[in-house]
């Protein structure tokens, strides 16, 4: 498939594919190449590093998703919140504005929490996952982070319980 692909672009743009600088690319990527890296594995490895964006078509409709998605961050509101004010310090704050959570905490980072409205999803960036997308499954009548299986509700738990030292769970329902 990569040798029909290199044959169907034109000879100018053949030729620029393969003056691309190897050494820099690879440095600036972290990726294990040597300037002796051909341009077909280079090229290759530039299709296959990235993984292929998730299209999860939501079944539900944007009433329900607005209603499932409100319940949520209500509860995550009012769970972090108790959390801050029983185990937190007082540089760490829950401030909730116009569909976004916020949960700083101090030297530990912050989460935002948020609704995506035109995907049906609720995005959480973690100081210490990094970004995910999570998607309902009514099934389980949960949000899932369908790339590793992950629920919102079980990585909040996890990361908070590290962060401050004794269980903490979270139920979503």
């Amino acid at each position: 498939m990569l040798s029909h692909t290199l044959r169907s672009l034109s000879r100018s743009s053949a030729t620029s594919l393969r003056r691309l600088p190897v050494q820099r690319f690879a440095t600036r990527r972290a990726y294990p190449f040597t300037a002796s890296v051909s341009n077909n594995a280079l090229i290759r490895c530039r299709l296959l590093s990235t993984p292929p964006p998730q299209v999860n078509e939501s079944h539900i409709s944007v009433e329900e998703y607005h209603a499932l998605a409100d319940k949520v961050m209500d509860r995550l509101l009012e769970s972090l919140e108790e959390l801050v004010e029983t185990c937190g310090d007082a540089d760490q704050e829950v401030d909730y504005h116009s569909g976004v959570l916020t949960l700083n905490l101090g030297q530990y980072g912050t989460y935002v929490i948020n609704k995506q409205p035109p995907n049906k999803q609720i995005w959480l960036s973690s100081p210490r996952s990094g970004p995910k997308r999570y998607d309902y499954h009514g099934d389980t009548q949960s949000w899932v982070y369908t790339r590793d299986g992950s629920t919102l509700d079980g990585l909040l738990s996890e990361e908070l319980t590290d962060i401050f030292s004794e269980p903490i769970s979270f139920t979503l329902d």
